[in-house]
């Protein structure tokens, strides 16, 4: 069956995730993306424990659908090689601090004469552009810098960053994106482009509603540990036996779980009403669902807020998550057969499309795997 980026060819010069993340799914749409690593390798070969077979849990979350070949690109030889993979690509994904690859003739200027159709993406911490480009950014280090982590935590606790790198992850979406787009530029216009994506940016740009309260309003956003800054109630409640999240996202929705609480009252008090009432008068009316909530199970509150329509769920571990019908429904846990690991359990790309559909051709590679496979292709 055809897929979406069927006959795209991907050069794949980044480590890490943000990078990795965005070659993974347009390998996932059908790219043929080549993983070229250092003799060193990709650092998160070593990012564990833990492992499998000597693969680290973090290189192979993102790296299925992929040849893997190792260049060392301080010799002429290798830069040579990489030369003649950039001719035969549509894509070079690489997220080398700007400059690095100018020494090795590996730069976009450079390679845009050899080939102007090669559409090359940059990933760095902090573009290609302005004072902090040579300041080397990891996911981390920019939650802080760029707020996020001053909005997340409690309200009296420190600042949080969120538990998966989440900054990185959506550079990596910027970049697909800007790849899709710079792709269909190119069957009007016969050119490639430089695509210049930074984590810095990506991070602002997702601040969203966030951002734009303080923008309009002036005001420094709080940390709100669960709950929202705009929306009451909207938060975890804790039963008598667990927790529990409860999104409310309207009025009419808030009337219900009233009723439901046997409290119909609360939802015609004109300090609940509305949800700007709601979020004006939030600690009174969190005190009042707190007391309430804590008299019940986990289970007693969710069959009732689901008979009531009301946005509801448990909290649960990854054990409870991967044993969820849903999951494997959604096929969103795939199995891989991996050359040194055997069965290879992976998370499954969230992209369903019905005529293109996502495949899962290739385990991630092993170290240098199909260098000799990509050489002989070349010499053809």
């Amino acid at each position: 069956m055809m897929q979406a980026l069927q006959g795209i060819r991907v050069l794949d010069l980044s480590r890490v995730l943000a990078g990795p993340y965005c070659t993974m799914v347009l390998g996932d749409l059908g790219a043929d993306v080549i993983k070229v690593e250092p003799p060193e390798g990709d650092e998160t070969r070593g990012w564990g424990p833990p492992f499998a077979e000597g693969e680290s849990a973090y290189y192979l979350c993102v790296n299925r659908n992929k040849r893997g070949m190792v260049i060392n690109l301080k010799t002429d030889e290798g830069k040579k090689i990489l030369r003649d993979l950039a001719l035969q690509s549509d894509v070079l994904v690489e997220n080398f601090r700007p400059g690095t690859l100018e020494k090795f003739g590996l730069d976009f200027e450079t390679l845009h004469e050899l080939n102007p159709k090669l559409i090359y993406c940059s990933i760095t911490g902090f573009g290609q552009t302005g004072s902090m480009k040579d300041k080397p950014g990891y996911d981390f280090m920019i939650q802080a810098l760029g707020g996020l982590m001053s909005i997340t935590g409690e309200p009296e606790g420190e600042p949080m960053k969120t538990g998966v790198a989440v900054v990185d992850l959506f550079a990596g979406q910027n970049a697909i994106i800007a790849i899709l787009a710079a792709l269909q530029a190119r069957t009007l216009t016969g050119e490639g482009q430089h695509l210049d994506i930074a984590l810095f940016d990506s991070q602002l740009g997702w601040l969203a509603n966030v951002a734009s309260n303080y923008l309009i309003s002036g005001n420094l956003p709080k940390r709100h540990g669960n709950a929202h800054p705009n929306i009451v109630p909207y938060q975890s409640f804790q039963a008598s036996d667990g927790w529990f999240a409860i999104a409310v996202g309207n009025d009419r929705q808030f009337a219900r779980l009233c009723e439901m609480l046997g409290k119909p009252e609360l939802g015609m008090d004109e300090k609940f009403v509305t949800n700007a009432a709601r979020v004006q008068n939030r600690e009174e009316l969190i005190a009042l669902l707190v007391s309430i909530f804590k008299t019940v199970s986990v289970a007693d509150w969710l069959q009732k807020l689901d008979e009531a329509e009301i946005p509801c769920g448990p909290i649960q571990n990854f054990e409870q998550v991967f044993s969820m019908p849903n999951v494997h429904e959604r096929e969103m846990l795939v199995k891989m057969t991996h050359p040194t690991i055997g069965e290879l359990p992976l998370v499954g790309s969230p992209l369903k499309m019905s005529d293109t559909p996502v495949t899962y051709r290739l385990p991630p590679p092993l170290m240098g795997e199909h260098t000799g496979e990509v050489l002989r292709e070349l010499s053809d």
